[in-house]
């Protein structure tokens, strides 16, 4: 039978974990901007602030080696399921100079390398959770793609509050009582960490890190750390785990190349963990990867020594723009940074948005009823009114409705509602200056 447009439909069933997963929520984010776009912008061109993505190109001796390497016929081989040799020992050279360390404390055959860090983490959840029976202890808010991982391999989320008052910082009290309860029908398989993170930017300590891999040592679980944003850190190493002689008992590390080298389209990420743990990451990434892109590899493996200096430049240069982020929010009544690190800033918005005159013109200006002023409300607004596109805090967290919430201890906080991730990696210092007016405007549509 040939089908019309009306009746051309998949005849097969998907699977219910898939179908059950968010969908993708920067695409919508970005159709806010497109109508801002499509409009007559009254505010001025519109600010993509929404993604984070390096601003800045890679250094000119990554192009130059990577158009090299994209003409190497060895490039488009396969090539070794953890990734090139020299890769990996390149990368073990680059973390102990970062954690200041011995050579025998963290060698090549710690790291295996991934096509992105997004594939690390869900490679890392095949390896260590059985579906429908496993748990991973995750902060809230969350990394959209985290939460969306899990749901895929339908492992549950255990949620650890974060605290707004205290800079985000996760809850080790909550995770303790998480790990000591009685079990139940699922098993707590790691408790999983981003530091800076993301969406917070909040950046944890040395001190409060060694804290949470002693919790998951007693509880014989790893300690998951995504360092994505592990370059952007303040001055110093990030963390002293590595100097553990016996790190590799319970702490694994995810990296990636997309910010710090600036390569995010090249999909380079990686995981350091115990060699045995490598091994089964090495089953599971033959049948999703076979091997990572080979010609970034190729042609960063002998560069990374000499980018630690590029590296540090663009560090500085993104911590200055969240100072400077914070100086112009400050400047917006009502509205207040409450963590900032890494690509990212997290921030307030007025209290006075969520009253009945705030629902109003909210309202007027969506052209619906809304029935509650949350971000993802007050996001849609700055964007499509005052071309300002950001990624608001109900893309981090479950739906207010979901029943997940009955059991995150001292979630109340985090239901309120009240925060707008700004991305500052991808935008110009100048475009930060004038971030104010766009918020003033804004507090103007809001009638406040």
């Amino acid at each position: 039978m040939r089908l019309t447009p009306l009746t051309r439909m998949m005849r097969y069933a998907l699977s219910p974990a898939v179908t059950g997963t968010a969908a993708p929520c920067i695409p919508q984010a970005k159709a806010w901007g497109a109508t801002y776009a499509a409009g007559a912008q009254p505010a001025g061109p519109l600010l993509d602030l929404s993604q984070g993505v390096p601003g800045e190109p890679p250094h000119a001796s990554v192009l130059a080696a990577l158009s090299r390497t994209a003409g190497d016929p060895e490039a488009a081989k396969y090539g070794p399921i953890l990734g090139e040799p020299d890769m990996r020992a390149a990368l073990a050279t680059e973390l102990r100079e970062l954690y200041k360390l011995d050579d025998g404390h963290l060698t090549a055959h710690d790291v295996g390398i991934t096509t992105g860090c997004n594939m690390a983490f869900l490679i890392l959840l095949m390896c260590l959770c059985p579906p429908n029976t496993s748990s991973i202890l995750l902060p809230l808010p969350s990394y959209f793609n985290h939460a969306m991982s899990l749901s895929l391999q339908s492992v549950r989320p255990a949620y650890l509050p974060c605290d707004p008052a205290h800079n985000f910082a996760p809850s080790l009290d909550a995770a303790r009582a998480i790990l000591s309860a009685p079990s139940t029908q699922t098993k707590p398989r790691a408790i999983v960490l981003v530091t800076p993170n993301n969406p917070t930017g909040s950046t944890y300590t040395p001190e409060r890190l060694a804290e949470w891999l002693a919790l998951a040592r007693q509880h014989n679980i790893p300690l998951v750390l995504d360092e994505t944003y592990r370059d952007f850190a303040s001055t110093g190493a990030p963390h002293d785990l590595f100097k553990d002689p016996e790190w590799r008992d319970s702490l694994i590390t995810l990296g990636s190349f997309s910010k710090g080298y600036r390569i995010p389209g090249h999909r380079l990420g990686s995981i350091t963990a115990h060699p045995d743990f490598l091994q089964q990451v090495a089953t599971v990434a033959d049948c999703m990867q076979i091997c990572p892109p080979r010609a970034p590899q190729l042609a960063l493996a002998p560069l990374l020594p000499s980018l630690r200096d590029d590296m540090v430049r663009y560090a500085a240069a993104l911590r200055k723009r969240l100072v400077d982020f914070d100086d112009a929010v400050s400047k917006v009544p009502g509205w207040r940074v409450l963590s900032s690190g890494g690509f990212y800033a997290y921030v307030e918005f007025p209290a006075a948005f969520a009253s009945e005159n705030g629902r109003k013109a909210l309202s007027a200006a969506l052209g619906t009823d809304v029935a509650r002023v949350g971000s993802g409300e007050v996001g849609q607004a700055l964007a499509t009114r005052c071309g300002v596109l950001t990624l608001p805090g109900c893309f981090f967290m479950p739906e207010l409705d979901d029943p997940v919430w009955a059991s995150v201890q001292g979630g109340d906080a985090m239901r309120e509602d009240r925060w707008i991730r700004f991305a500052v990696a991808n935008v110009s210092d100048e475009t930060i200056a004038g971030l104010s007016d766009r918020l003033h405007a804004l507090n103007m549509v809001m009638g406040v």
